[in-house]
Formats: structure tokens, sequence, C-alpha cells
């Protein structure tokens, strides 16, 4: 019996257990650098032709109220089940506040560029997305919030595709 290896010490020289372990401690070290928190990506390069800051309210049945943030003027109302792409993109920019313990509630602003580029950001973590990379129609639907908060030429002949 002398010279005899033990199931454990067999166990050990097998090249899977090696494998399985600095897996596993690669992971472990990459656990403890995340930080949880991301920056956002760099802002476009574009001057703002016109903006708005907007207040998206969750009301009751589902429905969701869009509001002029400096004067309270509502400037649209989505039932349950309508402007699915505008509640995907709230919820993006909602996630982010709350990964860093935000509060959910506060406005975002919409700004359509000298580039043609619409914008929707927020404030509080320097979040953005450009609207036109989701398609026309989704675009869209912020173009006219837009018009709405600040009626104007310039949003007007955006809004229509002018340009594209």
């Amino acid at each position: 019996m002398a010279g005899e290896q033990t199931p454990a010490q067999s166990t050990l020289r097998h090249p899977m257990v090696w494998v399985v372990m600095a897996m596993a401690l690669l992971w472990a070290w990459g656990v403890t650098r995340d930080e949880g928190f991301y920056t956002p990506p760099s802002p476009q390069s574009g001057s703002t032709v016109s903006s708005a800051n907007l207040l998206f309210v969750d009301a009751p049945e589902g429905q969701i109220l869009v509001m002029h943030a400096a004067t309270g003027n509502e400037l649209a109302r989505y039932s349950s089940g309508e402007a699915s792409f505008l509640r995907g993109i709230l919820r993006s920019l909602v996630r982010e506040r709350r990964v860093r313990d935000l509060e959910s509630d506060g406005a975002f602003q919409l700004a359509l560029l000298d580039n043609g580029s619409l914008v929707i950001s927020d404030p509080e973590t320097g979040y953005w997305m450009a609207l036109e990379a989701f398609g026309v129609d989704n675009r869209r639907v912020f173009a006219e919030l837009l018009h709405r908060a600040q009626p104007s030429t310039a949003i007007a002949a955006s809004d229509r595709g002018v340009g594209r």
C-alpha cells in the first residue's frame, strides 16, 4: 500500500480540476474589480437647435403623461399599450438612474442638433441616446413631442425628414 494514491490525490492530478479552479479564480477576480458604474458614451458633436426638458409621469391604468418640465403643460398622453418604443427608451434611462440610487422622476432633455440628430439625454447620469438610430417612425414620436414643447420651423422641417 505504500505507493498507492488515495482518490483525493488522483483527482487533484486530473487537468480538468486545475482548469476549473483557474476559471473560478479568474471569475472571482473579475467580480471583485466590477465597480457597478459604467461611464456614459461621449456626447454627440453638434450645436443644439432646439431643446426641451420633459417629464414622463406614470398615470393610472398604465398611461404615461408627457409634460413640459418648465411650464407643466401636458404635451401628450399615451394609453396602456401605446408608444412601446417611448416606454422602452424611458425604461433604459430610468434603469441608469436606479443603478446609481437616483430618483427616477426627474426631467429628461430632448434636443435637436444642427446635424439633424434628435437626442434624449439624462442630465442626472449623463446618458444619452440618438433617436434616429432606431428608425424614422420611432424618431418621429420624440420629434412630435419636441414640436409640441417648443414649436418652430426647424423642428417641423426635421420632423418631416427634411435633410435626410
